[in-house]
């Protein structure tokens, strides 16, 4: 019995000390791929996030009032008409990068909804001020003289907390 124990005992200390060795290579590999994964995903995320800066940067580019209503200017239309037309345009563009909310901070996002707010504010208000049949060039004139500096400010605060926000996060 002690001579099969002498031959069995180093057996099962092999087979034990490389099962050990197994299972700390297996765990070993499992960690180096979690790894790998959450590098490729950060890298994904790094990538979505400039886009949705880079695209909230451009709708702000694009509502901006006088980039707005220079392009969308149409000398076919009543005030009225040209007023509903660049509130479509507006809703429209706004829908459109609506999920990039989920790329950015809260204060960000709310500061890009606010400078679409007001510019909303501006073109009812100045809408209400002036003839529904006047033509579309005396509402876009007087958009455009009256965005004032609180809308812009709107917008390049907006702009400002886009650019911070990616110099904060990656360090730029």
């Amino acid at each position: 019995m002690n001579n099969t124990l002498l031959i069995f005992l180093p057996s099962v200390i092999v087979v034990v000390f490389t099962l050990i060795l197994i299972y700390l290579f297996m765990n070993q590999e499992n960690r180096r791929r979690h790894q790998e994964i959450r590098v490729k995903e950060s890298s994904e995320m790094f990538k979505l996030r400039m886009q949705a800066y880079e695209r909230l940067t451009l709708l702000l580019e694009r509502l901006n009032p006088e980039s707005l209503i220079l392009r969308e200017q149409r000398h076919d239309l009543s005030a009225l008409q040209f007023q509903t037309h660049l509130l479509k345009i507006i809703r429209t563009e706004f829908d459109h990068n609506l999920t990039m909310q989920i790329y950015v901070t809260i204060p960000t996002w709310e500061k890009v909804k606010a400078a679409k707010e007001g510019l909303v504010r501006l073109i009812n208000t100045t809408a209400n001020n002036i003839d529904k049949k006047a033509p579309a060039l005396e509402l876009g004139r007087f958009l455009i003289e009256n965005t004032g500096r609180d809308l812009n400010l709107y917008f390049n605060d907006a702009i400002a907390s886009i650019r911070k926000e990616m110099n904060d996060l990656y360090g730029k």
